[in-house]
């Protein structure tokens, strides 16, 4: 890190990424594990299957709650390092200056609509969320927390990408 960036005005940045880098890799790690977990089960029921003609009741079931976890925080995350869902064929060929604007009301734009959809999932986990999983006899609320959390965790990363995008603005052309 050199000098400028500590100076006062650079600390909500500095804050911001710190926060992100954080949050981003505990994430990253939490996900790299629950995708072994998920590889290993998915071996295992394989095996089980159609080596000793049996299974794991709920196997299959587990897969998916975990999926459907994986899928939330991983989107979260990808937010996080930049590489959420974009098509910059046409916006390439734009001025730097103009990239980087559409660059932030393209993030102020996904953290408004992941605000919406956390507030419509608390209303549908609070609806549908109570009944229980007829094999694993967990609440299904447990796995559809997933959305508020993963719709959260990406409100977060844009407003943390917004600072940081709004602290390194380019430097107009000469």
């Amino acid at each position: 890190m050199n000098e400028s960036s500590t100076a006062p005005g650079h600390a909500p940045q500095v804050k911001a990424h710190r926060i992100e880098e954080i949050v981003a890799g505990v994430l990253e790690r939490l996900l790299t594990i629950v995708f072994m977990g998920i590889f290993a089960l998915v071996v295992v029921l394989v095996v089980l299957r159609y080596v000793f003609n049996t299974t794991i009741v709920g196997g299959n079931e587990a897969t998916v709650m975990l999926f459907i976890y994986t899928t939330a925080l991983g989107s979260a995350v990808e937010v996080a390092r930049g590489k959420h869902i974009i098509v910059d064929s046409f916006v390439n060929f734009l001025p730097v200056r103009v990239r980087y604007w559409l660059g932030v009301v393209n993030l102020g734009i996904v953290a408004v609509l992941h605000g919406f959809l956390l507030k419509f999932s608390f209303d549908w986990v609070g609806a549908v969320g109570g009944s229980e999983h007829p094999v694993l006899h967990v609440p299904e609320g447990v796995v559809q927390v997933a959305m508020p959390i993963g719709c959260a965790l990406t409100v977060l990363f844009c407003l943390t990408r917004i600072v940081i995008a709004v602290n390194e603005r380019p430097a107009a052309p000469r």
